[in-house]
């Protein structure tokens, strides 16, 4: 059994919680953990998660290479992502060439903030980092255009303070043997009216998501090898973001 110290404040700490009673193996304790998930950096005698990395500096993220470390680019492990990328690996869709991501959000946030998990994506599904960027940008939206060596790119449209109750997810894939297109995973395309947006993102979807990310922590440990995102993923695509430092 397997047990993991979780350090975070509500309400993160729940739905981490709530993914954890989904495995095997697997047990959420307050002492004499074997690993730790939290959003701040420990001493590193243990394996950890760092949920939220990008709020992290350059420096700290540079100075985590190496650490015991697996930061959570939790929308790689989306329900509605997952069978799109494992799609892409078995070469279904080719190599891709053009990626087109709408994410419209009812919170009052800063759009480059949310940014950066699609972002990552797009860095993921490309394997590598952009080339070119070009960025046009307000107080509450966010438009990206990312060229990659390979000619393929990404359209990025984020887009903050939106009228309704329900934010708005979609995400397309064209590659040169297919295409594929994933919604909120649950049809829910969206609807305009009189009350604003209607599309829902249901919340448990948030806990699978962690789900399926703990399982890459948990299996990392479990087979003595390194997980599949490092801090350089994250450096990389908060560059791309903001263009404020090099990674």
């Amino acid at each position: 059994m397997l047990k993991i110290q979780v350090n975070l404040t509500l309400p993160r700490r729940t739905l981490y919680l709530a993914a954890l009673t989904r495995m095997h193996g697997v047990e959420a304790v307050e002492k004499n953990a074997d690993a730790l998930i939290t959003d701040t950096i420990p001493d590193q005698s243990l394996p950890f998660l760092l949920d939220h990395p990008h709020k992290m500096s350059f420096d700290q993220l540079r100075e985590l290479q190496g650490a015991p470390v697996m930061p959570a680019h939790q929308w790689r492990y989306a329900p509605n992502v997952v069978p799109l990328q494992e799609s892409r690996l078995r070469g279904q869709l080719g190599d891709p060439g053009l990626l087109r991501i709408h994410h419209w959000l009812t919170a009052e946030a800063c759009p480059a903030a949310m940014a950066f998990h699609q972002v990552d994506l797009s860095h993921w599904f490309f394997s590598g980092t952009p080339s070119s960027r070009h960025a046009h940008s307000g107080s509450d939206y966010l438009q990206l255009h990312l060229g990659y060596p390979d000619s393929g790119m990404s359209l990025i449209d984020i887009a903050t303070n939106r009228n309704g109750s329900n934010d708005y997810y979609s995400m397309h894939l064209i590659g040169s043997h297919g295409a594929a297109y994933a919604d909120d995973h649950e049809n829910g395309h969206l609807l305009l009216g009189k009350t604003g947006m209607h599309s829902l993102i249901p919340p448990a979807n948030e806990v699978m998501t962690l789900r399926n990310m703990l399982e890459e922590f948990v299996n990392g440990i479990r087979e003595n090898r390194p997980w599949d995102i490092s801090p350089k993923d994250t450096l990389n695509a908060l560059k791309t973001v903001t263009e404020e430092a090099d990674a």
